[in-house]
């Protein structure tokens, strides 16, 4: 091969070596694996298993709010995707919120732990503060 045909050569060949080493497009979602998608079902059957538990007055709180969490870590593990992220924080805010509207129900009436109070408004909190971040990042 003569100079003047490996310099014209070489342009390509460099080039089709960095498309095929190069990560990705940014917007390429990853796929989802079946066990990452099986884990959030799980988690968000527990999680409604609690809720009932805990509007039965048979757990508390804090195990309602903690399961929540796991609701939202396992669905923030099935995409990298802003949006789901934050559709995640979305859905967890809301369940702080049914959880807070009825501790303070139920403390009106007279029942449940007075702690219950401040914790439900914490966990409501600390969700609009990571929806907050998650936004603006």
């Amino acid at each position: 091969m003569s100079f003047p045909a490996v310099r014209r050569a070489l342009p390509i060949g460099l080039a089709l070596a960095a498309f095929s080493v190069a990560p990705a497009p940014p917007d390429t979602p990853r796929k989802t694996s079946a066990l990452a998608e099986a884990r959030y079902k799980a988690a968000l059957k527990q999680f409604d298993e609690v809720w009932t538990y805990y509007k039965q007055s048979r757990t508390d709180s804090f195990l309602t709010y903690y399961w929540s969490r796991i609701v939202l870590d396992s669905q923030q593990h099935l995409s990298e995707a802003k949006a789901d992220r934050v559709a995640a924080l979305e859905a967890h805010i809301e369940r702080m919120k049914r959880l807070e509207a009825l501790v303070l129900k139920v403390r009106k009436l007279g029942f449940g732990d007075s702690t219950d109070v401040g914790a439900t408004a914490y966990y409501r909190l600390e969700a609009e503060l990571w929806l907050e971040e998650a936004r603006a990042g």
